[in-house]
């Protein structure tokens, strides 16, 4: 999987002229809840906040490339009288590629992350890879993005929707809002994009 990203990511370096390229950064945050009710335990929270960097590149040719990466961090755990919280770091590194249609550029990426948690000194690292596809819509002013990601995973599944508007001056701004799919979790993504198309 870590070599499927290298390919979208050793061909960006190669593509210089573009019909629009967009460098980005992120606010990123996202919350997590799930209802447990088990003994004086309510559930399990997390809140994580950060920041993410987004390139997006549609060439003349056709073909569309884009890669991001954010890192996340923050606290959680068992919602109960006596629970100790943990602290959470998380990054994550995606690639894709597409092909522009007309008005629809369809795309497939990868992705990997790792989630650190450390509880009274001991600590956890969780990496994961998986599939993403979704696509783009230009309507020339604003573009609009659907992409679920870790399709191949039904427990981790998620579904995101964005937003990305160019104004007269080349600045950009967008935001782009995820849902996790399985309906035992709450999770939510929210992030907050300025930067600029060249």
């Amino acid at each position: 999987m870590k070599n499927l990203l290298l390919i979208p990511l050793a061909m960006l370096s190669f593509c210089v002229f573009a019909d629009d390229r967009f460098i980005i950064g992120s606010f990123e945050q996202e919350t997590a809840e799930r209802e447990l009710n088990i003994l004086d335990i309510d559930g399990f929270e997390t809140s994580l906040n950060g920041f993410g960097f987004r390139h997006y590149e549609f060439l003349d040719s056709g073909l569309y490339f884009g890669s991001s990466f954010s890192h996340l961090k923050g606290d959680g755990g068992l919602s109960c009288p006596r629970c100790v919280t943990a602290n959470y770091k998380a990054n994550m590194v995606s690639a894709e590629v597409g092909w522009d249609l007309g008005q629809w550029t369809p795309f497939i990426g990868a992705f990997m992350s790792n989630l650190e948690e450390e509880l009274n000194g001991f600590g956890t690292n969780d990496e994961t890879s998986g599939l993403n596809a979704g696509f783009w819509v230009d309507f020339d002013a604003f573009k609009l993005r659907g992409a679920m990601t870790d399709i191949e995973n039904s427990d981790n599944r998620k579904l995101f929707g964005g937003l990305l508007f160019q104004m007269d001056n080349k600045f950009t701004v967008g935001a782009e809002l995820g849902v996790l799919l399985d309906g035992q979790e709450d999770r939510l993504r929210f992030s907050l994009q300025f930067g600029r198309s060249f």
